[in-house]
């Protein structure tokens, strides 16, 4: 599902993050990139539940099979209780692989019901047995099963080893279906991490086989991750290509909610193109189906990315329309989160058109709805948006006082990335008031941040980190340390390929150098320091 890049190049500035009613990252469904742990979401290491019928003649075990029954109706606690009941029989009957499916079982079922370190003991359980009895295809699924609750708990390189070692023992046995469950999750890691150019050819090999495999449903969801990934590479045509591939499945399929998911995207990769009259057709339908399927949820989506074509097409007032619409609906259908984010783009909308007291009242109001829910993550974005409005209305005082009740939230949450993105908004602030030493502080702590983070987008932001960092040195006069910086930030702009970024760090190379220059020519080196001074530096809408 395919999102706008969340940082605009601009001056070299680190930009407000903006709010979806202005960019258009308003995906119907973001779930389906990220791997879930739970039975029969993304590609499943295994069914979600195995047998314990062994190779002997016995009968199966009434408890296996009603465990598996519980298990895939969502009744988790219940299938552990069974599950459990089943590995003492087997235990009993010293059934040595039958316990090793038992402790699968029991691993499934603690994954599901988000008990990742309990999932990881008996799935490892599990893996020395298949081990043990030599059964390689156990062996595949139970690397799979093992590197799902790995990347729920966080430890991502033990999680990438048994992802990989899955896809090695899939090949190994030509087992065609292991072997694509195993490429669909390597995608789907790689793409939850942001890692885009390494997920897309997982991808790509699962289409391959996708002939093969003759299920039309995983293929659909390939494509569609495949239309994200390149979407957020910059590589829109290829976005549009896969989404519409997603489109065809999802029609001869008759799954009208695919199809609504994958016009909501599609419309997104044409914006991107810049084609807003089909971006328009295609949210137009996702509209209609929306309607048909009685999905509030996707009327909203529609409506306001309809509002944001409108934004693009410089329509203010067509864009308006369509998020009071959105705001309407929040009201009737009485959800507050839809409400929040209907104030969020109205605001945004208005800060655009430099109308900042509507803007307050909005982002005010959409503050005041999270604060009522109690949802800290949206709190901590409005924060963020009234920020935005008092930086450009030239009030950085109080900007950088919301600046600092977001960052308390983003501590709070455990975010990175939040607390990034402030710490570089809190410098451009100081910027602004022309305190540099203050503003290196805060983006000497933002590239501390960013080094928690991994992907293209936090490469990017430490680019830009890098050229806020060499604005500063240049407004200080210290044109040796600024080029410094500003070599940083084309290295990362070249790596990128982002032309932009290219130029602003170039310019600033320019004027570095420049700089340089006079302060060799000027007698005992006095006066160098002119080169940055009287800059005006605005954080970008």
């Amino acid at each position: 599902m395919a999102r706008p890049d969340r940082r605009g190049g601009g001056g070299g500035k680190l930009r407000e993050k903006v709010t979806a009613g202005q960019r258009g990252a308003r995906e119907l469904d973001r779930g389906s990139r990220f791997l879930s742990p739970r039975a029969g979401a993304g590609f499943p290491s295994s069914s979600s539940c195995s047998s314990s019928s062994s190779s002997s003649s016995r009968p199966r075990l009434p408890p296996t099979v009603t465990g598996i029954i519980h298990q895939m109706k969502g009744d988790y606690e219940t299938a552990l209780k069974l599950h459990k009941t089943h590995l003492a029989m087997v235990q009993e009957l010293n059934d040595y692989a039958a316990q090793g499916r038992a402790y699968g079982n029991m691993g499934n079922a603690y994954n599901a019901l988000g008990a990742f370190e309990q999932a990881v003991r008996y799935h490892r359980q599990e893996l020395q047995i298949s081990m043990e009895v030599n059964d390689r295809a156990s062996q595949a699924s139970t690397h799979g099963n093992l590197a799902v609750a790995y990347q729920a708990l966080g430890a991502h390189d033990r999680a990438l080893q048994h992802y990989q070692n899955h896809l090695n023992i899939a090949r190994e046995l030509r087992d065609v279906q292991s072997e694509a469950r195993a490429l669909g999750n390597l995608g789907n890691f790689h793409c939850s991490r942001g890692e885009f150019p390494q997920a897309v050819p997982y991808y790509e090999q699962y289409l391959r086989l996708s002939p093969d495999l003759q299920d039309m449903e995983s293929e659909g969801k390939v494509c569609h991750n495949l239309g994200y990934a390149h979407y957020c590479l910059g590589s829109y045509q290829d976005a549009v290509k896969y989404y519409e591939q997603d489109l065809a499945l999802a029609k001869d399929l008759h799954d009208k909610l695919s199809q609504a998911k994958a016009y909501c995207n599609l419309g997104l990769a044409f914006k991107a193109l810049g084609d807003f009259a089909k971006a328009e057709e295609c949210q137009k339908y996702l509209l209609s189906l929306a309607q048909s399927l009685n999905n509030a949820q996707a009327r909203f989506r529609a409506l306001g990315n309809l509002g944001d074509i409108f934004v693009c097409k410089k329509d203010v007032t067509g864009a308006i329309q369509f998020y009071e619409q959105q705001l309407a609906l929040a009201h009737q259908v009485k959800d507050r989160r839809m409400e929040a984010c209907a104030y969020a783009a109205l605001g945004a909308t208005y800060r655009l058109v430099q109308k900042y007291d509507k803007a307050l009242g909005y982002h005010t109001q959409e503050l005041e709805v999270y604060q009522e829910l109690g949802d800290v993550p949206g709190e901590c974005k409005a924060h963020g948006h009234l920020a935005a409005v008092y930086m450009a209305l030239g009030k950085y005082a109080i900007a950088f006082k919301s600046y600092e009740e977001q960052l308390e939230l983003g501590r709070r949450l455990k975010d990175p990335a939040v607390e990034a993105q402030v710490y570089g908004n809190m410098g451009i602030t100081k910027m602004n008031v022309g305190v540099m030493e203050e503003a290196i502080g805060y983006l000497e702590q933002q590239l501390a941040t960013l080094q928690q983070l991994s992907g293209n987008e936090a490469m990017l932001d430490r680019g830009r980190a890098y050229g806020n960092l060499g604005d500063c040195y240049e407004a200080l006069g210290d044109f040796e340390e600024a080029i410094k910086y500003y070599d940083q930030y084309l290295s990362v702009a070249q790596s990128l390929n982002r032309m932009q970024d290219q130029e602003k760090a170039y310019r600033g190379l320019g004027n570095g150098h420049r700089g340089v220059l006079c302060g060799v020519l000027v007698v005992d080196g006095d006066g160098g320091g002119g080169g940055g001074v009287g800059r005006v530096i605005t954080t970008v809408p």
